[in-house]
């Protein structure tokens, strides 16, 4: 997307609520106005009314100049809020397209941006964007104006002065635009630290336990003051150089300015050419045209910093969506198949190579092997997490992208190693917030996967409250809580990825003991590091480098493969050789029906 397409983009957001930026924008006109209007009134007193001791006309000139201050409060109270409005229903509606958009992207880009990066640019730089569109490009326009007002009622007053203030103006504005142009490359440096100083401390303070365990805090302190003093720097260098340039600007438009304009017309005051009251109006502008100037300044410095959040709001909004896939129905009536597979994260670096097996339907595979050799990936591949590179997924002979990708999911029930809990109730995260499943469907799973009973014994029951991660409960808990998410809404597909890993041997039996009905009828696919989860699946297939080294039953592979028999030994050392473990209905307590 081209910068002008990303100004037009959220300029479009702005013309929906056009009516507030007409209402806001007609009111500044006025109060530029009435500025411009009183130094003309002052004059009329100085100029007629004192000489001609016209007292009624001068208490009217000076009530006329009470009601324009009173009105000029008034519509600059009122400009405000109107425009405070618009930058607020601009902001929510860019905050909106924005996270809109974050849940259509693939799950690799959230993959390689930390949570803190992602809420400074939700957060910071969409504020950066209310600010450009409501008080920023309103107050630009007025200050030109207020500017252009200033040099026309001067040029009527005094041609020649004017004319020389008109040609040193111009070049003076152009300066002072090149030295803010010069600042972009302080603010994109000073948006960059930023978001990397959010993305650490939000890292840091989730991971404080860790930090604190391993006597690693001093360590994230001088880490975030490094980051910290590097903003730092970086935001004097460009606050001093702004404020050289505001001060010349101050100089040049203020003090010299009306000592030029004192020396021009005093002269002319002395021969009669020109009355005190113009000179007046004069000072009092000279004094005032520093304002809209400083005024322009100051917004092509809030435009420079605009400029930056809207580009990296805009390279978000650049990026390509999740593929969906076609409107083709999900169907699995009979078989999923990985037909020789190759995914790479990054170039050529292949974390599977040419994997070929299948999936009967109300089957179950069981994929283990060594950590790093593939098998999270390969789940990720099947939830259409990831593309591969090469190969094919086909469901019932049918290319897994060519299949509508949210009804897809609808098919799958997924449970991770560490389960993600909202803060919440627990009825809200094991239904995720859908309706449509009522209380007594979520009690029926709770009731499938052995966890009614802990639920029942929270105060408020399924109303009790979870903590942001879950950490008011065990890890067991929340397990279990996540493999009832799973229940709840009926899939064909059962995805167990780690899902015992983590919990201790106690909660694990009890976790089989209910999901002994869950997988039964249906299809399931367990990646596991404890072997007793997959004793009894109908295929077991041994992963190792990004290959299947081997694939068959418990028993087959026991008798044909070493290191799945050496895998058997370490785990089940009080089995004589292996041999209970391996002989069919020996299977450790709690393994799957």
């Amino acid at each position: 997307m081209s910068h002008s397409s990303a100004w037009q983009r959220v300029g479009r957001h702005v013309l929906d609520f056009k009516g507030l930026f007409l209402a806001g924008f007609a009111a500044m006109v006025a109060v530029t106005a009435g500025q411009l209007s009183g130094p003309l009134l002052i004059r009329s007193i100085i100029d007629d009314s004192i000489p001609k001791g016209d007292l009624r006309g001068m208490m009217l000139r000076a009530l006329a100049y009470f009601i324009i201050i009173v009105a000029m409060g008034i519509l600059q109270w009122f400009a405000s809020v109107t425009i405070a409005r618009l930058g607020l229903e601009v902001v929510t509606r860019v905050k909106k397209e924005v996270f809109a958009h974050f849940l259509r992207l693939p799950v690799s880009y959230f993959d390689l941006h930390p949570v803190g990066e992602l809420m400074s640019r939700t957060e910071s730089d969409t504020e950066r964007i209310k600010e450009l569109f409501s008080r920023t490009a309103i107050t630009l326009v007025t200050d030109l104006l207020l500017f252009a007002g200033i040099l026309a009622v001067c040029f009527a007053l005094d041609a020649k002065l004017t004319f020389w203030i008109a040609i040193i103006t111009p070049p003076l504005v152009v300066l002072i635009i090149l030295a803010f142009d010069r600042l972009r490359v302080f603010y994109d440096r000073h948006r960059v630290l930023y978001a990397s100083i959010q993305a650490k401390l939000t890292e840091f303070v989730q991971g404080f336990e860790v930090l604190a365990a391993f006597g690693r805090r001093q360590w994230a302190h001088a880490k975030l003051m490094a980051d910290s003093k590097t903003r730092r720097d970086n935001d004097i260098k460009s606050t001093m150089f702004e404020f050289v340039a505001m001060g010349f600007l101050g100089f040049a438009l203020g003090p010299l300015f009306m000592a030029a304009v004192v020396a021009t017309l005093a002269p002319q005051i002395i021969t009669g050419a020109l009355t005190v009251g113009t000179l007046l109006v004069f000072l009092e502008y000279g004094r005032r045209i520093f304002e809209p100037l400083m005024g322009i300044a100051e917004n092509i410095r809030a435009i420079q910093q605009a400029r930056v959040s809207l580009a990296r709001i805009h390279s978000i909004l650049e990026l390509p969506v999740e593929d969906l896939g076609r409107d083709r129905e999900a169907r699995f009536e009979s078989e999923i198949e990985f037909r020789n597979v190759w995914f790479a994260y990054k170039g050529e670096e292949w974390v599977l190579q040419d994997l070929s097996f299948v999936i009967p339907r109300g089957g179950m595979v069981a994929l283990v092997g060594p950590s790093g050799s593939g098998k999270t990936t390969a789940v990720g591949l099947l939830t259409r997490f990831y593309l591969p590179q090469r190969g094919q997924i086909l469901v019932d002979g049918v290319p897994l992208e060519d299949i509508a990708l949210p009804a897809w999911r609808r098919l799958i029930g997924l449970v991770l190693q560490d389960p993600y809990l909202f803060p919440g109730t627990i009825l809200e995260n094991v239904r995720v917030y859908d309706e449509d499943l009522v209380p007594a469907r979520v009690s029926g799973a709770l009731t499938k996967v052995q966890a009614l009973d802990f639920v029942e014994r929270l105060p408020g029951g399924l109303d009790s409250e979870i903590t942001v991660g879950g950490s008011n409960i065990s890890a067991g808990e929340r397990q279990l809580l996540s493999f009832a998410r799973a229940v709840a809404f009926d899939p064909q597909i059962i995805i167990l990825d780690e899902a015992t890993a983590s919990i201790d041997v106690r909660t694990e039996r009890k976790i089989r003991e209910g999901l002994g009905g869950l997988v039964s009828g249906r299809t399931a696919v367990v990646v596991a590091h404890r072997l007793s989860s997959v004793l009894r699946a109908d295929m077991i297939l041994f992963f190792k480098d990004g290959r299947i080294a081997a694939r068959g039953t418990h028993e087959g592979l026991f008798a044909s493969f070493p290191e799945y028999a050496e895998l058997v030994r370490l785990q089940f050392p009080d089995t004589v050789g292996g041999a209970e473990a391996m002989v069919p209905g020996a299977a450790p307590a709690g393994a799957y029906p």
